[in-house]
């Protein structure tokens, strides 16, 4: 991986959020378990294989609610299985590469993927190597637009010892090559929200209110997913001419 500073650039316009948001998320955390959408109202997943990517310092655990509304929705939600995610290890790497080769068998197809923070730069990362193997990207507030800001940037810098070279910071600021959509929140208390989203064609960014910790289950994100999911290009195009 890039040295810390390739990353947080102190220079860059991009500032953090203020420290007193962080101390919402702990409480947005312990507190906030709203009743996720009505899967009726909401586009079928029709068994489309659907991989979660935890965000960092978590596992597959933090993300079981927004894998349970997706199997709700109709899809076979997936965890990476892989463990606490530090970042991009060798092992995150290659792991998360082989569960979407492992993944795409059982769709017979290429899958979608959601990623949350951090998940969602290795998911971003991984699709410039797997672009046959994924149909779309979601990746909630996570910071692909580099440099960025963090109220625990501390955390991450110790997360970086055991980080791989491998990943490319220029190429994760190319457009994807697979069609993507990030969600992100203004109310972020982790991040800095203006690298959490993009302008690139084939990509759509969606601003939501609420706390970066809790968005995996987050009733207007999850109600997001799952319109995402249910799209096609085609659709999408169509809703745009009708607009």
């Amino acid at each position: 991986m890039a040295r810390p500073n390739g990353i947080f650039d102190r220079t860059h316009p991009v500032r953090r959020p203020p420290y007193r948001r962080l101390l919402r998320e702990v409480w947005s955390l312990a507190a906030e378990f709203p009743t996720p959408p009505d899967p009726a109202d909401l586009p079928q997943g029709r068994g489309h294989v659907v991989l979660i990517v935890p965000g960092l310092l978590s596992t597959d655990t933090f993300t079981s609610p927004l894998r349970g509304f997706l199997r709700r929705c109709g899809y076979r939600s997936f965890g990476w299985g892989l463990g606490m995610n530090v970042g991009p290890t060798k092992r995150a790497l290659r792991g998360l590469r082989a569960r979407i080769r492992e993944l795409r068998l059982i769709e017979g197809g290429p899958i979608s993927i959601v990623g949350v923070s951090v998940g969602g730069v290795l998911a971003r990362d991984a699709a410039y190597d797997c672009r046959e193997d994924i149909r779309q990207i979601i990746t909630l507030s996570s910071p692909f637009h580099l440099p960025t800001a963090s109220t625990v940037e501390p955390v991450f810098h110790l997360c970086t010892l055991f980080h791989s070279s491998a990943v490319d910071l220029a190429r994760l600021a190319t457009p994807l090559p697979v069609r993507s959509t990030a969600i992100f929140t203004r109310d972020d208390g982790i991040v800095a929200r203006e690298s959490c989203w993009t302008e690139a064609e084939a990509s759509t960014s969606i601003e939501v209110r609420g706390a970066h910790m809790t968005l995996g289950r987050n009733p207007s994100v999850l109600r997001l997913v799952a319109e995402r999911l249910g799209s096609t290009p085609l659709l999408e195009k169509a809703l745009q001419q009708q607009a």
